[in-house]
């Protein structure tokens, strides 16, 4: 789409110049004298940029920005200006303007700070779909966390580029698939295909017919001629999960189609082209297993044209409970018809938990919670042991002096009094809830000095 710039300059050299400067890089240009002209081209015309001269016959830049309230969805707004006050630039920057270059300037440095002006547009535009949940696709992003932010970004960047490749780097479950996904739907191939397969769960011996396709009697079992994914994702995106996985023997023709060869299907003479962009995933180091033989160095680096490294949940603690309300929620929805809430006790919990299995992990937590809260409410013995314990250990230590040990006893001490105090010191119930008798509980609690004051729910005062 082409880009309008709205240029609004009284001086009719400079005026004339840029317009010719903007025209011939094929921008549209809407170039205007005063104020009263940026007014009706502004409140008529779709406008991608803003150059503003602040000194104009019948008003000035302020002015402008005052009226039009720049805001995030507004285009942005370059400030030009003949003189170079620092006061001038800054109110300017208060009223919205998203930069400012000083008269005079030359066309590179105009042409760099408009870039980044619309570079930056662009990349609010594509959060703004991520936090709203524009895409259904997208519904698992959140980007709460600094890490986050910089993988989204980049994800909207490399969507402008439809032919460039991606590598996706990071643990098992940290949300690589959903990046690819984000990848594929921000881009120009959003309308084709994007088809996914997962090498590690591809047979050896089947994995060259599965991405490439086969002729009838190819081999044994090739009873009917198949189509291959790549052919299945023409004009779309490929996302190989797990590409390190891929046997040696198949990566050389995998490399040759990345590199716009055509490929043969297995079996067969006729040659076939495809325009597809890879897009593969490792949890692996994929240069030490190009020292162990195992994957191309030239594969390797045609695959990390651009790379991106999805950050562990455990370094992005800021996304934890948004993404762990959503799962809960909409798995309650599903289960019960109604979204479950998130105690602040469990809320502590989930920050405080390592999380080795990552985004995956909390999903399938969430999954079993949403399952255990039948009155609506996610409460800390919902949680999966792993989780639990972590957490009270984590508690524990913060409140323990640094050296001091930590038993077996300590945890499971604060753990019992955690659910007792939970239960507003109802012992069937919290019994019940550890799996546990009664007996057993009254014990514990005898053995550690705490008094055993029933405040069971006879109906007693």
């Amino acid at each position: 789409m082409t880009t309008t710039l709205l240029l609004v300059e009284d001086e009719s050299s400079l005026r004339e110049s840029l317009d010719a400067h903007f025209t011939g890089r094929g921008w549209r240009v809407i170039a205007c004298p005063t104020c009263a002209a940026a007014r009706e081209a502004h409140g008529k015309e779709r406008i991608d940029l803003v150059l503003l001269d602040l000194r104009l016959p019948d008003g000035t830049g302020l002015g402008l920005l005052q009226e039009w309230e720049v805001s995030a969805d507004h285009a942005p707004v370059v400030v030009m200006t003949a003189y170079p006050e620092v006061r001038t630039a800054v109110d300017a920057m208060k009223l919205g303007a998203h930069d400012y270059v000083h008269k005079p300037f030359e066309l590179d440095e105009l042409d760099l700070v408009a870039e980044r002006a619309l570079d930056a547009r662009r990349i609010r535009k594509d959060l703004q779909r991520f936090r709203h949940g524009a895409d259904s696709a997208l519904t698992e992003v959140v980007v709460e966390s600094p890490g986050m932010r910089r993988v989204m970004t980049l994800a909207s960047q490399v969507a402008a580029s439809p032919g460039t490749h991606v590598l996706l780097l990071g643990e098992t479950g940290s949300g690589k698939e959903v990046v690819a996904n984000a990848v594929h739907r921000l881009s120009a191939r959003a309308p084709s295909p994007l088809v996914k397969v997962n090498c590690s769960t591809l047979p050896e011996s089947l994995m060259e017919s599965e991405l490439f396709g086969h002729e009838k009697g190819a081999f044994t079992d090739a009873r009917q001629e198949r189509t291959g994914l790549f052919e299945l994702a023409d004009g779309g995106t490929l996302f190989l999960d797990e590409v390190s996985e891929m046997k040696p023997e198949v990566q050389p023709k995998l490399l040759r189609v990345i590199e716009g060869q055509p490929f043969r299907r297995v079996g067969g003479t006729k040659d076939l082209h495809v325009d597809v962009r890879i897009i593969a995933a490792t949890n692996r180091n994929l240069e030490a297993e190009i020292r162990k033989g195992r994957f191309r160095e030239d594969l390797y680096y045609r695959l990390k044209v651009f790379a991106i490294e999805v950050p562990p949940l455990r370094e992005r603690t800021e996304d934890i409970v948004p993404l762990a309300d959503r799962f809960v929620r909409q798995f309650s929805r599903e289960i019960r018809g109604v979204p479950a809430e998130l105690g602040a006790e469990v809320r502590e919990a989930l920050i405080r938990y390592r999380w080795p299995g990552n985004v995956r992990e909390l999903r399938n937590m969430m999954e079993r919670a949403a399952i255990l809260a039948s009155d609506g409410r996610v409460l800390p013995h919902h949680l999966s042991i792993e989780a639990q314990a972590e957490a009270a250990l984590s508690l524990y230590r913060s409140s323990t002096p640094r050296g001091d040990s930590v038993t077996l006893d300590d945890v499971q001490r604060l753990h019992i009094l955690s659910t007792l105090q939970d239960c507003k010191g109802n012992k069937s119930e919290a019994a019940r809830r550890l799996g546990i008798s009664r007996k057993t509980l009254r014990e514990k609690l005898g053995g550690w000095g705490i008094a055993d004051e029933d405040r069971e729910t006879t109906g007693a005062p």
